[in-house]
C-alpha cells in the first residue's frame, strides 16, 4: 500500500498493514536476515498461485520452507559435499524423519550397537511398534553385519565415533555391504563434522547431524540436518511436513552463526582432546583412556587412515567404580557437569549415576558403561586449565 493510502486507515490497521510490507524486502545485509515469519506475501494472486503450483520459486507456509532454515541446510550439505539438505527441530527429528521416509511396516533396519541411547530408544519404543524391526549389531563385526541383513533389510545406521568407547565405523566397508544388499548407508555424523570426515565422500547416502552440537557449538540453539541427494532429500521433506518437526528460523539463524567458525573451533577441540587423553593415561586413578588419537586405541589404525582428526570427545574410567566417579564429578570446576556436547565448554558425564542411573551394574556393562566411566566432550579452553582441573579432582578419589 502506499503511504496515501495507509494514511486513510485507522491507526491499529495502519500499523499493522504498514509493516508488513515494509522496505526491508529490498535490502541486501552482510549477514543473513532471520525470516521470523510464519507465512509470506505475494504481488497479486497470478503471483501466489505459481508459488502454490510450484510453477514459481517462493514460500508460501513456514513448515513447508523458510528462507533461514533452507540457508542453513544449503550451507550444511556444501559442508558435507551433499546435492541436497533440509533443517529439522533436533538431531532426532532428523533421525526419524530420514528414516521414516524410507521404511514401511515390514521392513527391518540394521544398526550399531554403539549408538546414541535416544536413537535406540526410538526404535525400540517408537518405531517397533508401527512393524519395523532393528537388529543391533556390533559394527566392526562385518560377519554380525552382514547376517543381520535379509530381504527386508533397507538401512544400516551407524555414527562414525560410537558411545562410550569411540568406536570407530569403517564406512567404506560399510557401504561396500550396503551397495551388496542394496540398503541406505545411513551415518549419523554429530560427533565428527566436517573437515573431520564428509561420509558421503565414503560410501554413504544419508549424513544426519545433531546440529545443537558442534554445528552450532554454543549450547543455545537445538537443530537437526539431514543432507543426501535430491532425490531422498525430497522424500525427507513429505515427512517434515506432515509430521512438523520443523526447525525455528531463530535456531536455523544461530546455527548458520555457528558454522562460520566450525572449522577453527574444532582444530581446538581436537588439540585439547589429545592432549587430555594423553594426560588421563599417564594418571595413576585412571584405568583406561578411549579416544581414536591414541594410538592404544583398537582402532587407531583405522581412525587415522579415515579421519582428518580424531574429535573432541573421549571417556576414560577411573579407580573406585561408582563412588570414584561420583568424586570426580563433585569435584571438577572448569569443566561443566551437564549433558550434551559439541559445546565451546568441556562438558563431562557420568553415566553410571546420570544418563544410565535405572539401569543395573550388569544392564550397564553390557552397554560398555563401567561405574567409573566418565565421558569428556573438550572444549576450547586452556588446556592448562583443563589439565589442572582434571588433576584435582581425580586427586580426591
Amino acid at each position: 500500500m502506499t503511504k496515501d493510502e495507509l494514511i486513510k486507515l485507522s491507526i491499529g490497521t495502519r500499523m499493522i498493514r504498514a509493516a508488513a510490507r515494509s522496505p526491508f524486502n529490498h535490502v541486501s545485509s552482510h549477514i543473513p536476515p532471520i525470516f521470523q515469519t510464519v507465512n509470506f506475501d505475494y504481488e497479486d494472486v497470478e503471483e501466489g498461485m505459481a508459488v502454490f503450483l510450484g510453477e514459481k520459486s517462493g514460500y508460501f507456509y513456514t513448515r513447508d520452507g523458510n528462507p533461514t532454515s533452507d540457508l542453513f541446510a544449503h550451507l550444511v550439505a556444501l559442508l558435507e559435499e551433499g546435492e541436497a539438505g533440509i533443517a529439522v527441530a533436533s538431531g532426532m527429528a532428523a533421525i526419524s524423519s530420514a528414516i521414516l521416509s524410507i521404511v514401511k511396516p515390514g521392513d527391518e533396519i540394521v544398526a550399531s550397537s554403539f549408538i546414541y541411547g535416544g536413537t535406540i530408544n526410538w526404535l525400540t519404543s517408537q518405531l517397533a511398534p508401527l512393524g519395523v524391526k532393528t537388529h543391533f549389531v556390533d559394527i566392526s563385526d562385518f560377519d554380525q553385519v552382514e547376517a543381520a541383513c535379509c530381504s527386508n533389510t533397507r538401512i544400516l545406521f551407524t555414527e562414525v565415533l560410537g558411545s562410550p568407547n569411540l568406536m570407530v565405523a569403517d564406512l567404506k566397508r560399510l557401504a561396500e555391504i550396503s551397495t551388496a544388499h542394496q540398503l541406505t548407508l545411513m551415518v549419523d555424523n554429530t560427533f565428527s563434522p566436517p573437515p573431520i570426515i564428509q561420509p558421503l565422500l565414503h560410501g554413504a547416502d544419508v549424513v544426519i547431524h545433531s546440529a545443537t552440537k558442534y554445528i552450532n557449538g554454543h549450547g543455545d540453539a537445538i537443530g537437526g540436518v539431514i543432507v543426501s541427494d535430491a532425490e531422498r532429500i525430497a522424500a525427507v521433506k513429505k515427512v517434515v511436513k506432515l509430521y512438523g518437526g520443523i526447525i525455528s528460523p531463530f535456531n536455523a539463524w544461530l546455527a548458520i552463526r555457528g558454522l562460520k567458525t566450525l572449522a577453527v573451533r574444532l582444530e581446538k577441540h581436537c588439540s585439547n582432546a589429545l592432549a587430555l587423553a594423553n594426560f588421563l593415561c599417564h594418571h595413576p586413578r585412571v584405568q583406561m583412556v578411549y579416544y581414536p588419537g591414541l594410538a592404544s586405541h583398537p582402532q587407531h589404525a583405522l581412525a587415522a587412515a579415515q579421519l582428518d582428526n580424531f574429535g573432541g570427545m573421549l571417556a576414560f574410567e577411573v579407580v573406585g567404580g561408582l563412588a570414584g566417579g561420583k568424586k570426580v564429578m563433585d569435584a571438577v570446576r572448569v569443566c561443566n557437569f551437564t549433558t550434551s556436547l559439541g559445546e565451546i565448554d568441556t562438558l563431562i558425564i557420568h553415566p553410571a549415576s546420570t544418563s544410565h542411573v535405572s539401569l543395573s551394574a550388569e544392564e550397564r556393562k553390557a552397554v560398555g558403561i563401567s561405574d567409573g566411566l566418565l565421558r569428556l566432550s573438550v572444549g576450547i579452553e586452556s588446556i592448562e586449565d583443563l589439565v589442572n582441573d582434571l588433576r584435582q579432582a581425580l586427586d580426591k578419589i
